[in-house]
């Protein structure tokens, strides 16, 4: 069976490798900004599943499996997205900071012309980063390419206190979870 992964994210490359060693990755035409939805959990779900709909709608091969997923940080209700420069990116993370927050992954799987959805959702509890180390953090290249301006495995790592929930749910796909899907729809 041929499996694509619907993301240009090496972190979804990696979680992925962990139950699906050989599959193909491709990074579909879908425009997210035209999901204008408020709530974290079902926007995330949304632009999901709507990638997988535009994978699916790419491959020549109908036999496909074909896995996307969505991450967002939420603050209280409030999406915090990829930042688009230092000044937003700061602001971020000082928002994040001394803080709790939820981070919502949603996975969607296209197989035989259905596709399977969930989120998965995480609380992240963030120690006190003072502002020079903050100012120093969002000179690196790290905070632009991942949603709320960190990935657990770097920088915010020596910061976060704890989680309740899933660590690769934050990581952006929720493997276990995705393993039980692909092994309940008979592909795995």
């Amino acid at each position: 069976m041929k499996f694509i992964l619907a993301s240009a994210s090496p972190r979804r490359r990696e979680l992925l490798k962990a139950i699906i060693p050989e599959f193909e990755c491709t990074v579909p035409d879908f425009d997210e900004s035209s999901i204008e939805i408020a709530d974290a959990k079902q926007r995330t779900m949304v632009l999901s599943r709507e990638k997988c709909k535009a994978a699916a709608a790419e491959c020549a091969d109908r036999n496909a499996v074909i896995i996307s997923s969505d991450t967002v940080v939420d603050l209280g209700g409030v999406i915090l997205e990829k930042p688009k420069d230092r000044a937003e990116a700061c602001s971020m993370i000082k928002s994040l900071s001394d803080n709790v927050h939820k981070v919502h992954t949603a996975v969607s799987v296209y197989c035989r012309g259905i596709i399977y959805s969930f989120v998965d959702t995480t609380e992240v509890y963030v120690d006190f980063i003072d502002d020079e180390t903050i100012k120093a953090y969002v000179l690196t290249d790290e905070p632009y390419d991942k949603a709320g301006g960190y990935a657990i495995q770097g920088f915010m790592s020596g910061y976060i206190s704890k989680i309740h929930g899933n660590y690769h749910t934050v990581v952006g796909l929720p493997v276990a979870r995705l393993n039980k899907l692909l092994k309940n729809i008979k592909v795995l």
